[in-house]
């Protein structure tokens, strides 16, 4: 079975991104089982029927997860999602204790839509 645009993207970056990068998507995949995954402007995009919902990205230092949504419905109460634009917000991740897995499930939800 030929590896999906996530995975080849995330064999690519050094090891230490590579394993907070690899627990972003098993959350993305679990929670979004229709979403597919496509390299767009150098990082691995998941979209659901066209809709981009999410980017998995490796920094200098850090790994992110794009929330392709308005901040209107990223409810981010612990205001740990950045970003200024209207139409998406980021999480960094510098450790796997960055990484709350029931808040990116919400925020994946609600960047997806109510069919989600």
């Amino acid at each position: 079975m030929a590896k999906d645009a996530a995975a080849t993207y995330i064999a690519g970056q050094p090891a230490d991104k590579r394993v907070l990068l690899e627990k972003l998507r098993a959350i993305v995949t679990a929670t979004l089982p229709d979403a597919v995954p496509a390299l767009k402007w150098g990082v691995a995009v998941y979209a659901i029927d066209g809709k981009n919902v999410c980017a998995l990205a490796a920094f200098k230092d850090a790994v992110a997860i794009n929330f392709f949504a308005s901040p209107m419905v990223l409810a981010d109460p612990k205001k740990k999602l950045e970003g200024s634009g209207k139409s998406q917000r980021m999480l960094k991740v510098r450790t796997a204790t960055d990484i709350d897995a029931a808040g990116i499930k919400r925020w994946l939800k609600a960047a997806a839509g109510p069919a989600a």
